[in-house]
């Protein structure tokens, strides 16, 4: 081992920088490598939302049966075609040809099948189901007229899971080793939230400062816009491949030389049925509250986030307004993520595991408190608002789901991602190996899933998400309160097994005594 390697870091670099000289230019491209792709997943994931939600006979009701009729076979597809190019390709060229399908489809999207989605909808079969259907089948019904948009959303939110999770995390997993990784994924994590910034910044430029002429046929406004985000999109997915190229001709064939780390931590994560991941977690009194949490985070995020966009599609009228707002609301949720990642530290060993863990349900639901306030007091608060505010009650009803959407994601990827793994530290490994499993494997699928398919019966039943509101605003009272008394026995049983332990800056209990 090099003296450079067997050197400690000192107390602010081992903070904020710790990587060692030669290892700068490797973690460097892997930071903008990372920023390239997170860029992407901004820049896509506000265009998605406005174009579904602003699509004729469209609107918040049609997210729900989306995820679930689209997302999960539209995953399924995208995985398996993965699994059959990595059986005949180098993971090298599988990035290539994955990255390209989807440059690809973006740039068909913005070039052929958006300029004629006229012709191409199914308006007719719309139509028809509309008229044999029940009003709470529209969003269904918008899902099937709207073809073109909806996989147009599918693959937009498939860029995360396969470029980000699949492609970059399991090509970074195998050329890093254990004890590189544990210094500097850290960084790359900051990195993460900091790229919405400049992906959100990036946004508004290109959909509101910028114009280009030979993109302005047709006259449609909101046309150019996508096509010029599209190719925003296209030439920051084609860097991120040049770059991918250069890191694997620079960096990969010197670790592939290098030995391999026998580490338990490094172990295949299990995999757990839900109905294996249920029967695990409920064996444990500590699995319980902790697998409660991350259950009650899935459902009220997706209640929330189909309430609010349908208040977004009745306030903005113009598309490049609704998206502009959405790019601002992003570049807020990268710059406080970052800015709580980098107090994460402080907060956990100075002001204890139950404050930090309790800060995201607490913002949930108070600013949920004034969200469905205005909703449903209109008549009563508009004087209040407009005296206080210098705004109509619906604004306000916008606004403050605006502010909650911010705070809640940058309060997700700074604080709540955090505790949650360090929740698990306490236990023994094989208790934490398999609990990360079930609990992976019960609150991503009963919660995603799950809350999907309650708001569509609700929509079925009683027609809109208007009318469906009361229901879902009590049911996610029930689960934010659920969710703050599950941090508060979590809280008790934490303290009570690190009794014995100091919490230690980077989110790490060290032993104090042998």
């Amino acid at each position: 081992m090099s003296k450079e390697k067997k050197d400690h870091f000192g107390l602010l670099r081992s903070i904020f920088w710790p990587v060692h000289r030669s290892e700068v230019k490797k973690v460097l491209s892997m930071l903008f490598l990372l920023f390239l792709l997170c860029m992407n997943h901004g820049v896509l994931r506000n265009l998605k939302d406005v174009i579904i939600l602003t699509a004729k006979h469209s609107g918040a009701e049609v997210i729900p049966f989306i995820k679930v009729w689209g997302m999960l076979p539209g995953a399924f597809v995208a995985i398996w075609f993965y699994t059959r190019l990595r059986r005949r390709f180098k993971k090298e060229n599988v990035f290539y040809i994955m990255v390209s399908c989807f440059i690809a489809y973006f740039l068909l999207f913005a070039f052929y099948l958006y300029p004629n989605s006229e012709q191409l909808h199914l308006d007719k079969l719309g139509s028809w189901l509309s008229s044999v259907l029940p009003q709470g089948f529209q969003g269904f019904i918008a899902l099937l007229r709207n073809w073109t948009f909806t996989t147009f959303y599918i693959t937009a939110e498939l860029w995360a899971v396969i470029s980000l999770s699949i492609l970059f995390w399991g090509f970074t997993n195998d050329c890093t080793q254990v004890g590189e990784a544990k210094r500097t994924y850290g960084i790359l994590n900051i990195g993460s939230n900091v790229a919405p910034i400049i992906g959100g910044a990036l946004a508004l430029t290109f959909s509101s400062s910028i114009s280009i002429p030979f993109l302005s046929f047709g006259g449609d406004e909101w046309g150019q816009t996508i096509r010029q985000l599209i190719i925003l999109v296209s030439v920051l997915g084609v860097a991120a491949m040049g770059l991918f190229f250069w890191i694997n001709r620079r960096f990969v064939k010197e670790d592939k030389e290098k030995p391999e780390i026998n580490d338990p931590e490094a172990a295949k994560k299990p995999r757990l049925s839900l109905r294996e991941s249920v029967r695990y977690i409920l064996k444990s009194p500590y699995l319980v509250p902790l697998a409660v949490i991350f259950l009650c985070y899935n459902i009220s995020i997706n209640y929330t986030d189909v309430l609010w966009k349908e208040q977004l599609k009745k306030y903005f009228s113009d598309p490049n307004d609704m998206l502009q707002h959405m790019n601002m609301i992003t570049m807020g949720i990268g710059m406080l993520a970052t800015v709580g990642g980098v107090l994460f530290s402080f907060m956990v060993t100075r002001l204890g595991w139950t404050f930090t863990a309790m800060i995201t349900p607490l913002v949930m639901t108070t600013l949920g408190i004034g969200f469905f306030t205005f909703m449903f007091c209109a008549d009563t608060m508009s004087a209040i608002s407009s005296a206080l505010f210098g705004l109509t009650p619906f604004a306000m009803t916008v606004y403050c789901g605006s502010i909650q959407n911010c705070l809640s994601k940058a309060s997700k990827y700074s604080v709540f991602d955090a505790t949650k793994e360090l929740a698990f530290l306490p236990l023994s490994p094989e208790s934490k190996l398999k609990g990360k499993a079930a609990i992976d494997g019960f609150g991503s699928g009963l919660g995603k899933s799950g809350s999907s398919l309650t708001y569509q019966g609700f929509i079925i039943l009683f027609g809109s998400v208007a009318l469906s509101a009361p229901y879902i605003a009590g049911i996610l009272f029930f689960v934010l309160s659920a969710w703050i008394y599950s941090v508060l026995s979590l809280g008790k049983q934490f303290k009570t097994l690190t009794a014995g332990e100091q919490a230690v800056s980077s989110g790490e209990l060290v032993q104090t005594t042998e």
